[in-house]
């Protein structure tokens, strides 16, 4: 959500939902849910549906839908058996791992609104927003349908609880700011334009959070695996146009089920971390590092052939080989690497990298070969 300069003396309420959209496409990409709801109360008392989105459905569909209950009031009242309402009243987050199991809510609508689209509701995480500072409730923030990386519905974890609870407050001020700034600006206020200014600045600071968040994993600060799908065809096509090379490594670390084993699973997380701190001090400004799960890293190498990659990773397996975790216990470890070339297809160059770090592994481990 940004106000340029036209904007500013046109603020309307348009603009809110422009706000609510981004807000909830953050979130939902943040904890890979498939579908997101805002409800926010109204004058009246009412909850009021201000923005649906569904991944699933076709952009036409979710116009029709957002037609139809646009409209929709649920009354904020005590035993409604609705979510969304118990959610409010109660100030807390609740987490439903199946609606077609569970007996405490009513969820006929949602029923009735997956025969109407096909669609399968299946968890739903719903929070209130809430202003902690002032105990104001504004609306209630929904999820819906986790996805796991098949693409298959899955339960939202407690991390998602927590962190879409953290999320709320954040959320909530943004829109109450918004809604002040909408306001005075009606009012013409003398002092507006500082204060439009510095609710722009805190827009854009949340905005660069949330993407931020969604990007990166939160042990190593490295790029994440969702963030690899997303920039992996624009850095090929790059390097197709600039006809240069682009050179992919994968990283596995040796025997970590037993270092885990021998020395716990807290040394465990420090020695991923660790290696996140060598791949910054080892690789170059232009190379991308990314942690893709557990104890598996991806290194993407920009205008690179394979003698040069295989340099670098000599690199970093040398700076790991001779990295001591804890000289007390003298903890030290290893890396295996596999290296190869990206053409047109990324599955292709993905597989071929594993093949060679299974060569590395096959063939002694802490050493590093190549896929030609």
């Amino acid at each position: 959500f940004e106000l340029t300069k036209n904007k500013r003396a046109k603020l309307k309420s348009e603009d809110i939902k422009e706000l609510l959209h981004n807000i909830l496409t953050y979130i939902k990409t943040i904890t890979n849910a498939d579908a997101g709801t805002i409800y926010l109360k109204d004058c009246n008392n009412n909850l009021e549906f201000s923005i649906f989105q569904n991944d699933s459905l076709s952009q036409n569909n979710v116009l029709d839908i957002e037609m139809i209950i646009k409209n929709i009031r649920i009354p904020i009242e005590e035993n409604s058996q609705i979510l969304a309402n118990e959610s409010f009243l109660t100030s807390n987050t609740i987490l439903i791992d199946d609606v077609y199991t569970n007996k405490t809510y009513d969820f006929h609508s949602s029923k009735e609104f997956d025969k109407k689209f096909s669609y399968h509701t299946k968890s739903i995480l719903s929070t209130p927003l809430i202003n902690f500072y002032t105990n104001e409730k504004i609306g209630v923030l929904q999820l819906i349908n986790k996805k796991n990386d098949f693409g298959e519905n899955i339960v939202f974890t407690k991390e998602d609880e927590k962190l879409i609870y953290l999320s709320s407050y954040l959320i909530t001020l943004n829109i109450i700011y918004t809604k002040d700034l909408i306001s005075k600006l009606k009012d013409a206020n003398l002092n507006l334009e500082y204060k439009i200014k510095q609710r722009t600045k805190q827009l854009e600071d949340t905005q660069k959070l949330l993407i931020e968040q969604s990007n990166k994993d939160s042990m190593t600060n490295l790029y994440n695996r969702r963030y690899f799908n997303e920039i992996i065809k624009n850095l090929i096509l790059i390097s197709k146009r600039e006809k240069m090379p682009i050179s992919i490594m994968m990283l596995d670390i040796d025997d970590f089920k037993l270092i885990n084993d021998t020395y716990g699973h807290n040394i465990g997380d420090i020695v991923i971390s660790n290696i996140a701190d060598i791949f910054r001090k080892t690789i170059r400004n232009s190379d991308i590092a990314f942690r893709f799960g557990g104890e598996e890293f991806v290194i993407i190498l920009p205008n690179t052939n394979h003698n040069e990659a295989a340099i670098i990773a000599e690199k970093i397996r040398k700076s790991v080989e001779d990295n001591i975790l804890d000289e007390n216990k003298n903890i030290k470890y290893t890396i295996s690497i596999g290296i190869s070339i990206i053409d047109n297809d990324i599955n292709k160059a993905l597989i071929d990298s594993d093949k060679a770090l299974y060569t590395s592994k096959k063939e002694g481990k802490n050493r590093v070969s190549t896929k030609v």
